[in-house]
């Protein structure tokens, strides 16, 4: 990776702010969304849409924290919400007393699917109509490629 050219600062605060930009317009129009249509934050939404990525995985209540940007209490805490309304349940791990293994209920699996749904819409109106399919192939290598 190459040191950037200082002399340009212009450029990577216009980056900055254009990314920020697009992020907080995708999330405002998601979130306002996904809580009209489903009752789901944009938090919850990515726990569900975790679980449902790796349906056939046994998924640990640990691994969600890739999913959100949540310290372990307030994940705890938001996993219990989504128990109490039915959308996912909790168990203990096999073989492994402290680990607690989540999935899906048939209620989630369906709120969730409803919610991909909105999540599509809401990209497609907010981000991906506004440029060409050319455009959207180089948007999704290049947010590949810095999201790894």
């Amino acid at each position: 990776m190459s040191e950037p050219d200082l002399s340009d600062i212009a450029t990577y605060t216009r980056a900055w702010q254009m990314l920020r930009t697009a992020h907080d317009r995708v999330v405002q129009r998601l979130g306002a969304a996904l809580y009209r249509d489903c009752a789901l934050a944009i938090n919850e939404f990515d726990v569900l849409l975790y679980l449902r990525s790796h349906a056939r995985d046994e998924v640990r209540l640990s691994a969600l924290l890739d999913a959100v940007s949540l310290s372990q209490p307030a994940l705890s805490r938001l996993v219990a919400r989504l128990e109490e309304r039915g959308l996912l349940a909790r168990s203990g791990a096999e073989g492994d007393g402290r680990a607690i293994i989540v999935c899906l209920t048939e209620t989630g699996t369906a709120l969730i699917d409803r919610a991909i749904a909105i999540h599509a819409r809401a990209v497609h109106e907010t981000l991906t109509s506004k440029v060409s399919d050319t455009e959207q192939a180089a948007l999704l290598q290049t947010l590949s490629q810095i999201g790894r």
